[in-house]
């Protein structure tokens, strides 16, 4: 399974009906105090499940699971958002099954500059893209050394757009395909 990377509100990254079913349940736990709809999505790519999840364990094992717990809320295996807005890991249930995983995007951004510091990795948006295009093969696609170190760089580069963007950050995995437009 993949995960999109996407910021965004819900209104074209979700389904007409899962979107506003998002909104209304983000508004339920956090009030609509951001534009949970109406920001066009903004598509920064996809990652493996498998990815995430590497990356995930590298960050705990480089700072402690203790330190990372933005990073950790969200699995690869459902479908979670960072808000920009001081959230701590909550899982809100939804009507049409499943759940939305939620954390806080500030917290996520300052968990990426502590792994940037320690890996020796960029965290502005140039060092990022120079980043991603340096582990991609032109004949055979990423390089299957760091994917880890591609998942940061992607995860970081969407991070850098929803705090400029002031909206939200989502993980969405193919498994939610018939809610994703």
């Amino acid at each position: 399974m993949s995960l999109s990377l996407l910021v965004g509100g819900t209104r074209g990254t979700f389904a007409e009906d899962s979107a506003r079913e998002v909104a209304r349940v983000l508004d339920q736990a956090f009030g609509s105090e951001s534009d949970w709809e109406g920001t066009p999505p903004h598509r920064f790519g996809e990652t493996l499940a498998s990815g995430w999840a590497e990356f995930q364990a590298r960050a705990a094992a480089e700072l402690g699971w203790e330190n990372v717990p933005n990073i950790a809320a969200i699995s690869g295996d459902c479908r979670g958002v960072y808000l920009p807005a001081s959230v701590r890991a909550v899982s809100l249930p939804l009507d049409a099954g499943g759940s939305l995983r939620c954390a806080g995007l500030h917290g996520l951004r300052r968990e990426l500059e502590e792994l940037a510091e320690r890996w020796g990795v960029p965290r502005d948006d140039d060092g990022l893209r120079m980043l991603l295009s340096s582990y991609v093969d032109p004949d055979d696609g990423p390089v299957a050394d760091c994917p880890e170190v591609l998942t940061y760089a992607l995860i970081a580069l969407a991070a850098n757009e929803a705090v400029r963007r002031d909206c939200p950050l989502w993980l969405v995995g193919n498994g939610d395909e018939d809610s994703i437009t």
